[in-house]
């Protein structure tokens, strides 16, 4: 049984996936849920304190899939073909990248929070390079400069191109333009 705390959580979550982080309402969440809005301000006193708890659970779950994906066997191309699945995934299931979605809200976050966001997209970024990386040494990708610019490139790409192919084209077309980037840098 899902306790209360996780299930604000998961419906916080997919709404701002789904519609943003200032289109959801604590209303949103506990009529999802079942709850009283007073219920969800128990557990999350403000809305930082539930942003804040999800992109440091983001950090955690994204990232360990991340990890094991980055760990795994395969050449560097084929683990980036694997990440990029993870966001065409969720392009299909209507829900964009949690970073991006809240990103896209920054200016609206309190300053610990956005140093929070800042340390999962680093943190991200990090894991992502480990792909470059191996790619770098084993001569399957060709690209200039550093790892960490090649990840961040990446990264990026993947969180625009899940929003514009949100508006046209859909998964379809979300994973022609990944090969696209991809076969660019493979060798």
């Amino acid at each position: 049984m899902t306790d209360t705390k996780t299930n604000i959580l998961d419906v916080a979550e997919d709404l701002i996936q789904r519609v943003g982080l200032n289109a959801m309402s604590y209303k949103h969440i506990s009529d999802a849920v079942g709850i009283r809005k007073a219920s969800i301000h128990y557990h999350f006193p403000q809305k930082k304190d539930m942003v804040d708890a999800l992109l440091s659970r983001c950090d955690s779950t994204y990232g360990a899939h991340y990890q094991t994906i980055v760990d795994g066997s395969g050449n560097a191309p084929e683990k980036l073909r694997l990440l990029a699945g993870v966001f065409a995934e969720g392009l299909t299931n209507g829900k964009l990248c949690l970073v991006g979605m809240i990103s896209s809200d920054m200016h609206t976050l309190e300053p610990a929070s956005c140093r929070i966001l800042e340390k999962t997209l680093q943190a991200t970024i990090e894991i992502f390079a480990t792909a470059f990386k191996q790619g770098r040494k084993e001569g399957s990708l060709i690209y200039s400069g550093a790892d960490k610019d090649a990840a961040y490139t990446f990264f990026s790409f993947l969180v625009g191109g899940q929003i514009t192919a949100r508006v046209k084209g859909g998964p379809s077309a979300f994973r022609t333009a990944t090969e696209t980037i991809i076969n660019g840098w493979e060798r």
